[in-house]
């Protein structure tokens, strides 16, 4: 059992002074020592009878001097303070932050005879503190790094999302190129046969003409009837104008097949030498076939050198661009395709004359699913893709635009051998 007669309700106070961790002073109102308890004597080094008699500043770095005097007045004048914080001198050691509160000493008539002032050791905490910072700083490079790997991760994705999209849309492309170059092929030649066999039929009719005079009052009257609902005077002008006609259609259906066929290229996986004029060239060709009439778009292809690319991610890229730029453009428009050899890089800009973008807009492309097209117009990931294949060909993609005077777009590629 707890003895708690009168002798230790005297004794137990002189057992805290003495035990306790934290550090006890009395001061008068000189603001020197008075007593110190030893958890005082051991963090500040000295002993207390030292330090009796001496102003408690002795005990502080020259820096606390000041806030140690501000402590002692606001003590003496509101009856207590808490958690001010004062540097302590240690010898041979840095000084030690310590914690205090106070409190006002007063007489039995009120009267102010000091003050107790109770000091914690904040080190530790401070030590705490600094890992806890250290761990917080940690915590937010890795999540930094999370984010950076998220959005790689996000790219990766669309990149291969639109990839798969392109490669089945590139094997469905050439399965209808190849379907369609057979009925192309003999149709043509149908074609020519009958452009070969026009002239002959107009010789024989010719021939059988010559025999009408002979003919009887009714044959003739036949004949004449016959040429009557022919229109025979325009029927072989518009014969040879319809060959002529079929026959420069199939010559351009032949080149969007051989467009589309030097677009997709699948059988060009690996990087090797390419003319990118002749990628442009076939991939507006296959635009153009869009824009019917609303859009013009201007070839000024320059002379460039082969240089070592994946052909078809280029024209993934360049289709891309191509497409963006007639979207952009709401009636009727211009979009000019140049390419040329500028500081020793291949450059190919495309231009229009569409609405334009804003600082925001441009600040955003790239980024996976943005878009500015209204929802299931459009996905976010062309651009996306493109700025993926640029970079990957150690490239450059750069947009300038201002709304309402179209965009341009560059695309900045090294020559390499």
């Amino acid at each position: 059992m707890i003895d708690t007669g009168p002798e230790c309700a005297l004794v137990w106070p002189t057992l805290l002074f003495e035990q306790t961790c934290l550090m006890l002073f009395t001061l008068d109102r000189a603001g020197c020592i008075t007593s110190m308890n030893p958890a005082a004597e051991r963090l500040c080094g000295r002993s207390a009878a030292e330090c009796i008699g001496q102003p408690f500043e002795t005990l502080l770095d020259p820096f606390s001097h000041a806030k140690a005097r501000r402590m002692l007045e606001y003590t003496f004048a509101e009856g207590s303070v808490q958690d001010w914080e004062l540097d302590h001198l240690q010898p041979g050691r840095a000084p030690i932050l310590i914690g205090y509160t106070t409190s006002l000493l007063t007489a039995a008539d009120g009267a102010a005879l000091g003050l107790a002032a109770i000091g914690r050791d904040l080190s530790q905490t401070l030590d705490l503190t600094a890992r806890l910072a250290e761990s917080n700083q940690q915590l937010e490079g890795a999540l930094l790094q999370l984010e950076k790997t998220h959005a790689a991760l996000k790219a990766t994705q669309a990149q291969l999302v639109q990839s798969e999209k392109m490669r089945a849309l590139g094997q469905l492309v050439a399965g209808v190129a190849h379907e369609m170059n057979t009925p192309l092929g003999f149709i043509s030649n149908n074609l020519a046969h009958l452009a070969h066999l026009v002239p002959a039929i107009q010789r024989l009719f010719g021939a059988y003409a010559a025999l009408k005079p002979g003919a009887d009052p009714q044959q003739q009257a036949a004949i004449t009837t016959a040429e009557l609902d022919a229109d025979l005077e325009y029927l072989w002008d518009d014969l040879r104008d319809v060959v002529t006609e079929s026959q420069q259609g199939i010559e351009r259906l032949s080149g969007i097949v051989q467009s589309l066929r030097t677009f997709v290229r699948l059988d060009e996986a690996q990087i090797k030498a390419a003319d990118l004029n002749q990628g442009l060239a076939s991939t507006v060709r296959i635009v153009r076939s869009l824009c019917k009439e609303r859009i013009e778009i201007i070839e000024q292809y320059g002379q460039l050198p082969p240089i070592m690319c994946h052909h078809g991610e280029l024209n993934q890229v360049f289709l891309n661009l191509l497409t963006n730029a007639m979207q952009s453009i709401a009636h009727k428009g211009q979009i000019w395709v140049k390419s040329e050899v500028r500081d020793q890089q291949v450059v190919v800009t495309v231009r229009d004359t569409g609405e334009g973008m804003s600082a925001d807009t441009l600040a955003h492309l790239g980024e996976p699913f943005f878009t500015t097209r209204p929802v299931g117009v459009g996905t976010g990931l062309g651009l996306a893709v493109s700025f993926g294949i640029i970079e990957r060909h150690h490239g450059q993609l750069q947009f300038t635009s201002t709304p309402g005077q179209g965009t341009i777009a560059t695309v900045t590629l090294p020559i390499t051998g």
